[in-house]
C-alpha cells in the first residue's frame, strides 16, 4: 500500500497584488482506532460482572496477557458472553480521554475496527453513535487480521495486531494502546522504528501529530 506523505509546510498563495496567505499542508492521514481496551473499558466493565457473578474480584492489573484464566474461564470467552446481552454493552464505560482524543483527529479519517462478534454489532453501533457520533465508518477483523482494514495507523491494545499490522506494509505506523495485557510474546520489539507506546489518549495524538 503506498502512502503520500507530506512534510508539514507552509507556502505562499497570492490572493491580491501586494497580499498573500499562508496555508499550512497537512496530510490526511486513514486512522483504524479499535473499541476495547482503546475507546471503550471493557476490562473493567467485565471484572465488575466477574465480581458480582462469581464472586471473584480482580483488578485490571492482574489480567497480564490477551487469554488471561480467571477460576478456569478465559477472560475473553466471558466478554463475549456479556457482549451478546445489549444492556451490558450500551453500559461498558469510556477510556478517560478517549471523547477528546477523537475530537483532536478531526482532520484525518477515523474509522473503527474491533474483534467483537456480529452478534455485538448492532448494540456497539448504538455505543459508538452515543460516545463517538462522528466514527460512522465501522469493520469487523478478527483478532490478526485487522492488517485487512485499509489504513496508515492501527491504534489497538494488544501486540500481535499491531505487529501484523506494521508489517504488512514498510508505510505503515502502528500505535499500542498500553494496557497490562498488551504484550503476548511477540516480537513487537523489533518493530520499534513503526511502534509507537501510549499510556494515555494525549500521548496517541502526540503520535498521531509526529507521523502526519
Amino acid at each position: 500500500m503506498e502512502r503520500i506523505r507530506y512534510t508539514q509546510r507552509k507556502t505562499v498563495v497570492p490572493i491580491r497584488i501586494g497580499e498573500v496567505k499562508w496555508i499550512n499542508w497537512r496530510h490526511e492521514l486513514k486512522i483504524a482506532v479499535d473499541i476495547d481496551g482503546v475507546l471503550a473499558d471493557q476490562v473493567g466493565a467485565a471484572l465488575r460482572v466477574i465480581e458480582k457473578e462469581y464472586g471473584l474480584k480482580y483488578h485490571k492489573s492482574e489480567v497480564n496477557r490477551a487469554h488471561w484464566i480467571f477460576s478456569g474461564r478465559e477472560i475473553w470467552s466471558e466478554i463475549a458472553r456479556l457482549l451478546a446481552d445489549p444492556e451490558y454493552t450500551l453500559s461498558v464505560p469510556l477510556i478517560e480521554g478517549s471523547q477528546e482524543g477523537i475530537e483532536q483527529l478531526v482532520d484525518h479519517d477515523v474509522c473503527v475496527v474491533t474483534a467483537r462478534r456480529s452478534n455485538a454489532e448492532e448494540a456497539t453501533k448504538q455505543w459508538l453513535n452515543m460516545h463517538f457520533p462522528c466514527l460512522t465508518e465501522y469493520y469487523r477483523a478478527r483478532t490478526g487480521a485487522k492488517h485487512t482494514i485499509p489504513s496508515d495507523i492501527l491504534i489497538d491494545d494488544l501486540d500481535m495486531n499491531i505487529v501484523k499490522f506494521v508489517k504488512s506494509d514498510p508505510n505503515r505506523r502502528g500505535i499500542l494502546f498500553v494496557q497490562p495485557w498488551s504484550i503476548n510474546g511477540t516480537d513487537i520489539e523489533n518493530c520499534s522504528d513503526k511502534v509507537y507506546y501510549c499510556l494515555e489518549w494525549k500521548s496517541v495524538v502526540r503520535a498521531i501529530d509526529e507521523i502526519g
